[in-house]
């Protein structure tokens, strides 16, 4: 135990060593730098040049249409609709016969369905 700690000073003092080698440092005299408002009353207002102007719009217009792209593909998706999985060649001939849950119960008839009614837009209107 008395390694470790014996260590940690020692770690403790190599911190501090390294931090004042990297942070504080010798004081280096720098130029005073010149205040804002002298810089912004040197440089010229000039407008952009067409070139550039036209450059941006076309950038702008490129990207919108991508954009209009993107929205139009996302809106007119078609649904996707699921295969239908293959059957291997030997499924379809089973060696039982299917029975229904009915009769697997023996004597319960499997239920009746009824056939779907037409809707009322395939009947003609008679008034």
């Amino acid at each position: 135990m008395s390694g470790e700690r014996r260590d940690h000073g020692e770690q403790e003092v190599s911190i501090r060593r390294r931090k004042h080698e990297l942070f504080v440092g010798d004081d280096v005299p720098t130029a005073p730098a010149r205040p804002f408002r002298e810089i912004l009353q040197e440089t010229r207002a000039a407008p952009a040049p067409i070139w550039l102007k036209a450059a941006l719009w076309a950038a702008a217009i490129a990207a919108a249409l991508l954009f209009a792209a993107a929205l139009f593909r996302i809106i007119n998706r078609p649904n996707p609709t699921p295969q239908r999985r293959s059957r291997p060649r030997g499924s379809s001939k089973s060696k039982t016969p299917r029975t229904t849950p009915a009769a697997a119960f023996g004597d319960v008839a499997p239920p009746i369905v009824a056939a779907p009614a037409p809707n009322p837009t395939d009947q003609e209107f008679r008034g």
